[in-house]
């Protein structure tokens, strides 16, 4: 219910306001009534408690400035009130009278006219508080006025100093204005509140935590999901770096965009995503992404044929880097849908493991996953193994006939790897497969219907093959509904440590020996180098390393002693200056090597190449 508290300068009134509120039949708005004038702080400190004020005067300009806060109404003192009291003026002490009037509108009343029309002579005063009035009312005595009129804190303060004084009322038309005024206001908030209310309780129906970031970074709103996450009690007003990973300030936004990550909060990985609000607000939402597996999971079984099953999940994929976590994001998402999927990215970047884990995040979780690499089989071979033949369709073929892989991937997830290597006259009929959703196989008849998502991968520029028409334009266009393009390893910072350290406890592991220290110089050396095999060949030096290595340090020493081809070393302002053994003659590089006194290992680490890579350039040279 909307509380209403009207403040009446003087008790004479109150009658006629109680009258008001009778006739306004609001029987669901509470009115509350209390009689005081002036600007006292500590007579209004209670006020709060009330949704609407309803004031007079100099009290409504100090409420106004000491609780801003507050829905404040003014009764507003009419151009007729002020006439009235000049006529009581006029009644009392003559038409030759000079009256001070103290106001808080200037706009009330204009002293020529009031002198046309009364004869009085009218200085006009503007005071917002008591500090003012006093000044004004002493101000216009010393003008040599002999009558003040004004409001209740005038009154008061005239009849201490003996001033002669006529009063401003507030008329019955001020009165049922003021009113009026109130019960709009109070539809308003109840109206208000009756949204925020559905607001709130749909909010918490969600199935997802709801946050929202304003002012000073602080929480301004949170639902209950969130709060049950958290379990901390209410979160508003909260600073959100108590709550969230900091590295979310990394994520740039504009106002009506949004952006997705994924995260761990409180050791669970969390989808978020971040949207910049038009008023500001940055709101925050945050979904399990172990439950986006379970909505997957929870889809009836189908029995799946040996080994077509995704082994991976976006909990596999190791990523710090921002681009990736958003990457992360999208993924998640674009597995919630059902369209086509082109996974972009040089080779060894990890293509497939994004395939199988938007697999096993979407509603096809529980379906087969059947991979197919289209640059591992023949041409010849390749039609007959994605659509299956009919029995006699050629020589050597089964009796019966064979499934082809579409049909064994039905109701699941087929994945073309390498799609920018199928023979472009197969494109057709993989073109008419995603159109129609139906198979027809090598020497049959029969249309055969097929539910499967399609994903494919490739580390090629699929636009440049369609300009010089090896790829069909309206296949590209089709295979590249939702589209993820994979960063190389060289471009996701520190990645490259978090990657070879995991890979290096992962063999560790399989060899049961200790993990082996790693230097943080080890690391440096190894972001020397440009990963031209990206993850894949991160993965093959980490696994050299341990077997060489054993539970040892591993060093920069430890890094230049493998034999990482001198094409992967990225070039740099200080190899620019120094030896590049690609460029020196054998013999001239071997005395070199001589004169220096290091060992071979030492040497070739001072020149930026591997051990067995300075060890072949030496085995070649012939000595006289």
């Amino acid at each position: 219910m909307v509380s209403v508290l009207v403040i009446v300068p003087y008790e004479d009134i109150i009658p006629a306001y109680e009258e008001a509120v009778a006739a306004a039949n609001a029987s669901d708005i509470r009115f509350s009534m209390e009689c005081f004038y002036g600007s006292d702080p500590s007579i209004l400190s209670h006020l709060r408690q009330y949704d609407i004020v309803v004031v007079r005067g100099m009290t409504y300009h100090a409420l106004r400035t000491m609780f801003p806060e507050l829905h404040l109404i003014e009764i507003n003192m009419s151009g007729a009130d002020v006439m009235n009291a000049f006529a009581e003026v006029t009644r009392t002490y003559g038409r030759d009278t000079s009256v001070g009037l103290i106001v808080t509108d200037s706009t009330i009343c204009f002293p020529e006219t009031v002198h046309e029309l009364t004869g009085l002579t009218v200085k006009l005063r503007v005071a917002y508080n008591d500090e003012e009035l006093r000044a004004a009312a002493d101000d216009l005595l010393a003008q040599g006025c002999r009558v003040l009129v004004g409001g209740n804190t005038l009154r008061a303060y005239c009849r201490r100093k003996d001033i002669p004084f006529c009063h401003v009322g507030t008329g019955e038309a001020a009165i049922k204005e003021s009113i009026g005024d109130a019960l709009a206001a109070a539809r308003i908030i109840e109206a208000e509140r009756s949204r925020a209310e559905m607001l709130r309780i749909a909010i918490d129906a969600l199935p997802y935590s709801l946050l929202a970031i304003g002012r000073g970074d602080r929480i301004t709103l949170a639902n209950s999901v969130a709060e049950g996450f958290f379990d901390s009690g209410s979160l508003v007003g909260r600073p959100a770096a108590e709550l969230l990973p900091r590295r979310l300030a990394a994520v740039h936004l504009e106002k009506g965009t949004s952006s997705e990550v994924v995260e761990d909060v409180l050791g669970q990985k969390m989808l978020i995503s971040l949207t910049l609000a038009e008023s500001g607000e940055i709101i925050v939402s945050m979904h399990d992404v172990g439950r986006i597996y379970e909505a997957g999971k929870n889809a009836a079984p189908i029995p799946r044929e040996r080994g077509m099953r995704a082994r991976y999940s976006f909990s596999d994929i190791i990523a710090e880097h921002v681009s990736m976590r958003q990457l992360i994001a999208k993924a998640i998402r674009y597995a919630q849908a059902d369209g086509s999927v082109l996974v972009v990215g040089e080779t060894g970047t990890g293509k497939e493991l994004f395939v199988q884990s938007m697999h096993n995040a979407s509603s096809r979780a529980s379906g087969p996953f059947v991979a197919v690499n289209c640059a591992a089989i023949s041409s010849e071979l390749l039609e007959s193994e994605l659509f299956g033949y009919s029995e006699g369709a050629f020589t050597g073929a089964r009796k019966g006939g064979r499934t082809g892989l579409f049909e064994l991937a039905d109701k699941g997830t087929i994945f073309l790897d390498e799609i920018g290597e199928m023979p472009i006259q197969l494109q057709a009929k993989l073109l008419r497969v995603l159109q129609e959703k139906e198979i027809r196989r090598v020497g049959g008849d029969d249309e055969i219907p097929v539910d499967v998502r399609v994903m494919c991968a490739t580390n090629q520029d699929i636009p440049a093959l369609v300009e010089k028409g090896l790829f069909r334009r309206d296949l590209y266009y089709r295979i590249n509904l939702l589209t993820i393009r994979i960063p190389p390893l060289r471009d996701r910072g520190d990645d490259l440590g978090l990657l070879f350290r995991h890979f290096v406890r992962l063999y560790a592991e399989r060899l049961d020996i200790a993990m082996p220290p790693i230097d943080d110089s080890a690391i440096s050396e190894l972001r020397k180098y440009r990963w031209l095999g990206n993850i894949r060949e991160l993965r093959n030096v980490a696994e050299r390393i341990v077997v060489l290595n054993g539970s040892q340090r591993i060093t920069p020493l430890s890094v230049r002693s493998i034999d990482i081809p001198e094409s992967e070393l990225e070039p740099t302002d200080a190899a620019a200056g120094a030896v590049n053994p690609r460029n020196i003659d054998p013999a001239e590089l071997y005395r070199r090597y001589q004169a220096s006194g290091l060992s071979l290992a030492e040497f070739a680490g001072s020149i930026g190449v591997s051990r067995t890579t300075l060890w072949r350039r030496f085995k070649d040279v012939t000595w006289n």
